[in-house]
């Protein structure tokens, strides 16, 4: 009997992915949870992914998905829990929005629209995962793509003294410099991509340089990681510039600096 060698090299190579597949699952030792809550009488929902073991506290991140987004799809594209497996991860679900670009699932990205609504979510959700898990308080992060980013913008506006830092993505808001006396100074990394259709490059440069005012940046600057850029800030809040030359798709090479970034901020006490 004849053995074809090619055929078998396929299938030696299938069941190395495989079993490689099952050990990486097995590793990760957790599986996402939905939870609800009742914010303004409506119920509102957040996929979550916490350690099996959290025998001390852990750093807790919420993930904002995009307009026209959920919180099952950007827990696939910004997939936080992947790269940081001792954090609890938060994808909230967003509500009905209409308006900008685009009408679809989303974020009010001012306290003053829609009176608060999704402030008001966030307030609640954090106080369920306060209560529900054991988190650290002292490192609270968020990180959030296109209208995401923005609300991850409303909240360093709104509520920065729950955050040790942002990372907001392929977002900008005029807000940030008009409310740049709301806003204590945090650590943030900006993400924007040169080819970007929707969030022009020049406007998250903007909020870069605004970044850097309220944040009292120096001139001292230093590769953070070997595509972006730390200014360091007065107090540890420090600005990270990860412009790319990208679209305004998710980069998920940037995730993996996120989380050293949000891992830096923890170190930074």
């Amino acid at each position: 009997m004849k053995i074809n060698t090619n055929n078998m090299l396929r299938l030696l190579l299938l069941l190395c992915s495989v079993a490689l597949s099952t050990l990486c699952c097995v590793a990760n030792n957790r599986e996402g949870k939905i939870i609800s809550v009742t914010s303004d009488g409506a119920t509102r929902r957040a996929l979550v992914y916490a350690p099996k073991s959290q025998k001390s506290p852990v750093p807790l991140v919420f993930v904002f998905h995009g307009r026209g987004g959920s919180m099952h799809g950007i827990s696939k594209k910004l997939d936080i829990h992947n790269f940081w497996s001792e954090a609890i991860v938060v994808y909230p679900q967003g509500m009905w929005c209409e308006g900008g670009y685009r009408d679809g699932f989303g974020w009010v990205i001012s306290d003053t629209e829609d009176e608060g609504r999704d402030i008001r979510f966030f307030d609640v959700l954090l106080e369920y995962l306060e209560k529900n898990y054991n988190v650290d308080s002292r490192n609270v992060f968020a990180t959030g793509h296109s209208n995401g980013g923005g609300f991850t913008y409303a909240l360093w506006a709104f509520r920065g003294d729950k955050f040790k830092g942002f990372a907001p993505s392929a977002s900008s808001t005029r807000r940030l410099g008009e409310n740049a006396d709301k806003r204590k100074p945090k650590p943030v990394f900006i993400m924007g991509g040169e080819l970007d259709e929707i969030v022009n490059i020049e406007r998250v440069r903007r909020d870069v340089k605004v970044a850097k005012q309220i944040n009292g940046c120096s001139g001292s600057s230093q590769k953070f990681t070997k595509s972006t850029t730390i200014y360091y800030g007065k107090n540890g809040a420090h600005v990270v510039d990860a412009t790319h030359p990208y679209g305004h798709d998710i980069q998920r090479t940037m995730l993996p600096e996120i989380v050293e970034f949000f891992k830096y901020l923890r170190k930074d006490k």
